[in-house]
């Protein structure tokens, strides 16, 4: 009987050692009074992310400024068109004629620069009949794009052709543009900075808030130019005719902005 009791006796010092250290271990990793710790994902914690997600707070509005001026430089789309029975004879005539034109274009103070090669084209004409495909003819075609910068000529320019080409002158189009529209974007951006920034002040002051600086800008430019006039008829008639007049009216450069105000 002693000998169990003393087994027991043993056996539950040792137990009471194992709790203490149990203890002991649970108060060194969580003081009394330490704040939890709170592990956080490979994206950080939760308030982190939020702060992440807080969008900017502002004002945005948009702008716009328009300029317009009469334009500088007309841009005529002229050629030489002619049929022959092989290809050889019409591009002979076509060249010839082609010669003529720009004579006549230098003649009026137009720069080699200034003339460009906008179609080439050699293809077969067929006449059609009783169901029949009959080959009449070959055209060649040669046109040139051809910037007029002295505008006031453009009508000369135009009626010189005529008499150079012939009948065999093409009048495709007539545009007109600003060869430099530096003044007009800096005058229109000027008006759309200056609408963009009254919206902006109307809109804190009716909030009830102060409006800050701009944080954010963006700009965006269109010089919309009126549609060319194409001769749908092909090719220009030689006949006797008043001197050629051209009406250019004006061209408008338009510029838009779009800007973030912080508020204060």
């Amino acid at each position: 009987m002693k000998k169990g009791i003393g087994v027991l006796l043993i056996a539950g010092a040792l137990l009471s050692v194992v709790l203490l250290a149990a203890c002991d271990s649970d108060s060194s990793a969580s003081p009394e009074g330490s704040a939890p710790v709170t592990s956080s994902g490979p994206y950080g914690s939760a308030a982190a992310s939020s702060d992440n997600n807080s969008q900017a707070q502002g004002i945005s509005v948009s702008g716009e400024g328009r300029a317009s001026a009469a334009p500088d430089m007309a841009v005529l789309g002229l050629g030489v068109s002619a049929k022959a029975a092989t290809v050889k004879a019409a591009n002979s005539r076509v060249q010839e004629a082609m010669g003529d034109l720009l004579d006549s274009l230098e003649d009026n103070g137009v720069e080699e620069k200034d003339i460009q090669t906008s179609q080439f084209s050699i293809y077969p004409e067929y006449d059609y009949r009783n169901g029949e495909q009959i080959l009449t003819g070959y055209r060649v075609s040669h046109m040139v794009q051809v910037k007029v910068r002295d505008i006031d000529k453009a009508g000369e320019v135009i009626d010189d052709a005529v008499e150079a080409g012939g009948d065999l002158l093409q009048v495709q189009s007539i545009s007109f543009t600003i060869d430099d529209t530096t003044a007009l974007r800096s005058e229109a951006r000027e008006e759309a900075v200056a609408d963009a920034q009254a919206k902006a002040d109307e809109l804190a002051t009716l909030a009830g808030v102060s409006l800050g600086k701009a944080t954010y800008i963006t700009e965006s430019i269109s010089t919309p130019y009126p549609q060319p006039y194409y001769d749908r008829g092909g090719v220009y008639a030689m006949e006797e005719a008043p001197v050629t007049e051209i009406s250019a009216g004006e061209l408008e450069v338009v510029v838009s902005v779009h800007i973030t105000y912080a508020i204060e």
